[in-house]
């Protein structure tokens, strides 16, 4: 029996829930006062002081499985107007808040390596692909151009079939995944891995909703060990980031469809303001250590100004939501629509 439009909706709030707790994640993992903690403090969040930067790879398998879901019908991209309205709906989803956020580090953190030159990067949003500017400005955005680099991938096999959309996704995988395998343990994200982390994500995110039957019907059993095992290799000869990717995250997203949890409540808004969230924590986290630098601070006053970075990035998540994310996304449809008005071959509205 197939999904129905409506259980298809549902289960993507689902993947929306656990890209908002990954993000949550990030969060965690940028604190820069977490070293100033007692021991006893941070060990609930060992893993993620560590190992936190690799939660931007469970966003890549979600878009993966997200993008195959909602183009996955065979040609859908090779309609006429198709393309453009692909990239459109690309452009009024990420471009708005890339841009406020980069505007405020130019306007209040220029110099060093904010410079002009990876000013440019970032307005073309292709910073991930300059080791520089890839940690310039608002440092986390780098993971967007990567995403824009899959997306062109997906669009371009999506439009020339589907058995050349999975021919792009397993060469993609075997590629990328040979070539993290081949870089051996790593100490932190550094940015020669940043490509093929976002392909092998991307791709394996595709493949994962093309076996979604079979999957579905996977022991949970099974896929908790699967995610555990992931965990347990992520520092080995074979690339921490292998097995992370292929066992843990994407076990996790499998599990994450079956949590009926996550389409509600606090879940439901964290995962709608996911983007946001990412986008935006950097800001609060260095404006908040810039103000109240944690070295010499005793634990409560550490321990409050944690807290407080929480609070602002959820509420800066919240307002880019609905100041910036909302607005800005409905006037680049509107304007395309328009567009589309006068000239019925422009495209159709994006989906």
């Amino acid at each position: 029996m197939g999904i129905t439009a409506q259980e298809g909706r549902v289960r993507l709030t689902r993947l929306d829930a656990l890209r908002g707790l990954a993000a949550m994640g990030v969060v965690v993992y940028h604190m820069a006062s977490w070293p100033h903690l007692h021991p006893v403090l941070i060990w609930p969040f060992h893993w993620l002081f560590g190992w936190g930067w690799t939660l931007v790879d469970l966003f890549f398998v979600l878009s993966g499985y997200v993008f195959a879901h909602v183009y996955g019908a065979p040609q859908q991209l090779g309609r006429p107007g198709a393309l453009a309205d692909f990239w459109v709906a690309r452009v009024a989803r990420l471009w708005p808040l890339h841009l406020v956020t980069l505007g405020s580090f130019a306007l209040f953190a220029w110099g060093g390596d904010n410079t002009i030159r990876t000013l440019a990067w970032h307005l073309a949003m292709l910073q991930g692909f300059d080791p520089v500017a890839a940690t310039a400005f608002n440092g986390v955005s780098w993971s967007i151009s990567i995403e824009m680099a899959c997306y062109a991938l997906f669009s371009l096999g999506a439009r020339a079939g589907d058995r050349a959309l999975l021919a792009v996704s397993l060469l993609m995988v075997m590629v990328c995944g040979v070539w993290l395998a081949s870089m051996g343990s790593l100490p932190g994200a550094w940015t020669g891995e940043f490509l093929p982390r976002g392909g092998l994500g991307f791709f394996l995110g595709q493949l994962l909703w093309r076996g979604r039957g079979p999957l579905a019907r996977v022991p949970w059993l099974v896929l908790v060990l699967a995610a555990g095992a992931g965990l347990y290799f992520n520092d080995t000869r074979i690339g921490a980031l292998v097995p992370l990717l292929v066992l843990s995250w994407t076990s996790l997203v499998v599990l994450a469809l079956r949590l009926s949890l996550l389409d509600r409540g606090l879940f439901l808004w964290l995962g709608e303001r996911s983007f946001g969230l990412y986008m935006m924590h950097m800001l609060v986290v260095e404006t908040v250590d810039t103000i109240w630098p944690p070295q010499g601070l005793s634990m409560a006053a550490l321990a409050l100004s944690q807290a407080m970075i929480l609070l602002l990035a959820l509420l800066a998540a919240e307002a880019a939501y609905r100041l910036v994310e909302v607005p800005a996304r409905r006037a680049i449809r509107a304007r395309w629509a328009a567009r589309q008005a006068h000239d019925p071959a422009a495209g159709m509205q994006p989906a």
